[in-house]
């Protein structure tokens, strides 16, 4: 059952380092099982001894059976101190492993939801992300949702004119343009292809208004070096279609409208953003 929660959660299910640290997880929770089992154990013992030694106490004195109840005391408390400190000693080595390998799962999980070349969300995170904002009441929520989709312009002549190495360099640049122009609280994704995606939190749509004329204008300025070195300044555009949240709208509604906003830009001719009805 671990296993499955964190593929569905987490990772990818051959994401061999986050199944690795997840197996030592696993280990260490038994570790830490056989460890709380001996305290529990020991303490035991050291009820029973001195449930006996009471017992003892509580008989017609004599010197010898007195001699020999508080050695068997002091015997029992020095083992069951003994224990006691071995215990304490492996559950915080355990803890300290336990704390690194929680960050190793967390670098796993924040990996798994990024696309690898252009270190945007991916499309599995982003939809999560997505999912999440409309079930927030729209009503009662202080910004402004904005769903965009954003498409490279003529990318497939970009490939096929100076190759798919120059055209990854493309998705890079968009890519870390879109990091740049966003804030915190707001998402970005690889939607697809050369196809990203943006889910803004605003104070008002004019924010969200300036902002996509901003980017639009930062990628059309943008510099690309091809591999023979020549820099491509105002060849690569992007068109956009945006689309408000509404109440009573599920995210495939919400996508469907700003889908349909996309390629209103593109037949109006490119390097333009559209806004759904």
């Amino acid at each position: 059952m671990s296993r499955e929660l964190f593929v569905r959660h987490i990772a990818a299910p051959d994401h061999e380092a986050g199944l690795k640290a997840l197996a030592q997880v696993a280990e260490l929770a038994q570790a830490v099982t056989l460890s709380t089992d001996r305290a529990r154990c020991a303490n035991g013992d050291l009820g029973r001894s001195l449930h006996a030694f009471e017992d003892r106490l509580m008989q017609p004195a004599d010197a010898e059976l007195l001699n020999h109840a508080v050695r068997d005391m002091r015997q029992v408390s020095v083992q069951t101190h003994q224990t006691i400190s071995e215990v304490l000693t492996v559950l915080a080595t355990r803890s300290n492993e336990l704390a690194r390998l929680r960050g190793e799962l967390e670098a796993v999980r924040e990996e798994a939801a990024l696309d690898g070349l252009t270190q945007v969300l991916n499309r599995r995170a982003f939809d999560r992300e997505l999912r999440a904002c409309v079930q927030q009441d729209v009503e009662r929520e202080p910004l402004v949702a904005c769903l965009l989709l954003l498409d490279i312009d003529h990318f497939k002549s970009i490939n096929d004119g100076f190759g798919h190495i120059f055209g990854d360099e493309v998705l890079r640049a968009i890519g870390h343009t879109l990091r740049a122009v966003t804030a915190v609280g707001d998402s970005v994704g690889r939607f697809g292809g050369d196809e990203f995606s943006l889910l803004l939190r605003m104070q008002t749509r004019t924010q969200a208004q300036a902002l996509t004329e901003r980017l639009l204008e930062r990628v059309a300025a943008s510099s690309i070096r091809t591999g023979q070195g020549e820099a491509l300044r105002g060849r690569v555009t992007v068109s956009m279609g945006g689309a408000w949240r509404v109440a009573q709208e599920d995210a495939l509604q919400w996508l469907r409208r700003a889908d349909a906003a996309l390629y209103q830009a593109k037949n109006g001719g490119r390097n333009r953003v559209c806004w759904a009805a």
